[in-house]
């Protein structure tokens, strides 16, 4: 994994990102830790595919099996 993405991910931990899986599922949570292949900790999350989420409470999340992060816009904390 770059240095770029790891310093991103870096800039997100204790924040609420998305997840978009392989199996058509989409995963929201607060990112506690990843590592170099993409495999993500999130706690606090949920499946949110359906109409009603589904609360995961804490979960590990494979990097191969991960097709999109979605992070935070973090563009108006770093004008502050």
């Amino acid at each position: 994994m770059s240095s770029e993405i790891i310093n991103t991910l870096d800039d997100c931990l204790d924040q609420v990102i998305m997840i978009k899986l392989r199996n058509k599922k989409t995963i929201q949570g607060n990112l506690q830790n990843f590592d170099q292949r993409m495999n993500l900790i999130l706690t606090d999350s949920k499946d949110i595919t359906g109409d009603n989420a589904i609360s995961l409470d804490k979960v590990l999340l494979r990097g191969d099996n991960i097709i999109l992060v979605s992070l935070p816009d973090t563009s108006n904390q770093k004008d502050e």
